[in-house]
């Protein structure tokens, strides 16, 4: 655990390169057969992340339970978009913008009906991202001609982003490592490299004494 602290720098710099180095792939190379599956893998990664957590926590039955059922569509979602794209030639189509916007909508429905019950607190970033999650959803829904292609322009403005705030961020954890270091080590060098310089102390001259004087 100290040395991921102590190189924490070092990881953020390379996850940087790699979020960018993929969008950049995914924009010049064969992104469109790559970013549904992606997609797919980051819905089962959300859903599974939230389960166990919200379950803990959420003390309305009403309320786990809808969220249960939600977490479980959005697995069969996530699976769907990676699965029918491997093993189809034609992969999603149309469906693709379907299967999004159903996510997006039900993601902020859930949310607003926990926030309407009083069972759940939101904050600012939450509700604008909820709100959002229902316009873009519906918007996705509703648009037959949607592609993946649009995606790929969106991975690639926040790969940049996050890559950006990662490298900035490691550039700061690599100054305070550097500072760190500096002051562990040693101001001189040891006692045994320094120079003995040999200082002669001048010795006064012994004086004779003096002769008591006779007054006669």
């Amino acid at each position: 655990m100290k040395a991921i602290k102590n190189y924490g720098w070092a990881l953020k710099i390379i996850g940087a390169a790699l979020l960018i180095g993929v969008a950049l792939f995914l924009q010049f190379g064969d992104g469109e057969g790559i970013v549904i599956p992606f997609i797919g893998a980051a819905i089962i990664i959300y859903s599974v992340v939230r389960l166990v957590p919200f379950v803990k926590t959420q003390k309305s039955d009403l309320v786990k339970t809808i969220n249960i059922i939600e977490i479980t569509i959005d697995f069969a979602i996530g699976l769907a978009m990676i699965l029918i794209t491997l093993m189809t030639e034609d992969g999603l189509g149309v469906f693709f913008g379907y299967l999004g916007g159903i996510f997006l909508m039900m993601r902020g429905a859930v949310h607003f009906f926990g926030i309407s019950t009083g069972d759940e607190k939101s904050d600012l970033p939450l509700y604008i991202f909820h709100v959002l999650a229902l316009i873009v959803g519906s918007y996705v829904f509703f648009i037959s001609d949607f592609t993946p292609a649009v995606l790929i322009y969106i991975i690639l403005f926040f790969s940049v982003t996050t890559g950006g705030y990662l490298v900035f961020d490691g550039y700061k954890g690599y100054n305070v490592y550097r500072r760190q270091k500096t002051l562990t080590m040693p101001a001189t060098k040891d006692i045994q490299d320094v120079p003995v310089v040999e200082k002669h102390i001048p010795v006064p001259e012994e004086q004779e004494p003096a002769q008591d004087q006779i007054v006669s």
